[in-house]
């Protein structure tokens, strides 16, 4: 049977068109993609004057009552300190000096007025820290990144924080308003608030959102 020029064109296209839509298949949407916001934290980041735990109070030389931290300036990531998408936060990274308990909080902020207001409730996070060096052991050169699956809907904009009485989730080596502090942590249901602390050090909380679930 003679093949004709048309007919050769014909299979020509479809085999084509075939091949575009397996690779189209193949390809993520772009909206799948899972994004990180927060710290930008490796092994190599150390949770600086945080091998204990911060009180809420900075007077304070014990933990007493619980607060809100919110993560206003992220470590190494300082262009991305809120969600830039809508989605689920489906994991979360910290680096903590020593082991402690925090919830994680979804909230609404304002930077230039340090205002702040409640939106979502998290898991409680359990992290274990830093191993105890003996005094034999040569100082730390790689810190332990801890990770949790967690399942929390943020919005594009919204800030991460924690609920605690203390944390060691930290690098203290700045200044500035790096995270607002809300003596008494934030509820939901209540109007926006205005913190009453400010801390230079850089909470080391990461999230990984995805658009769909």
């Amino acid at each position: 049977m003679t093949t004709t020029t048309d007919t050769i064109a014909r299979r020509a296209v479809g085999l084509f068109g075939a091949g575009l839509v397996a690779l189209m298949l193949a390809i993520p949407a772009a909206s799948d993609a899972a994004t990180s916001f927060g710290a930008k934290l490796t092994p190599d980041i150390q949770p600086s004057n945080a091998e204990t735990a911060h009180p809420c109070d900075p007077n304070a030389d014990e933990a007493g009552e619980p607060c809100t931290r919110v993560l206003m300036d992220a470590y190494g990531r300082p262009d991305q300190p809120n969600a830039p998408k809508s989605g689920k936060i489906k994991r979360i990274k910290l680096i903590a000096g020593e082991a402690g308990t925090f919830r994680l909080q979804i909230v609404k902020a304002n930077p230039a007025t340090q205002q702040a207001k409640l939106v979502r409730n998290g898991p409680v996070i359990n992290y274990q820290g830093q191993p105890v060096l003996g005094e034999e052991d040569d100082p730390a050169e790689s810190y332990n990144v801890e990770k949790f699956k967690v399942n929390v809907k943020v919005k594009k904009g919204q800030y991460l924080a924690i609920e605690s009485t203390e944390t060691s989730t930290m690098r203290c080596s700045s200044g500035g308003p790096n995270q607002l502090i809300f003596s008494g942590p934030l509820q939901l249901g209540s109007p926006f608030r205005s913190a009453d602390e400010t801390d230079g050090c850089w909470l080391l909380i990461e999230a990984r959102v995805k658009s769909k679930s």
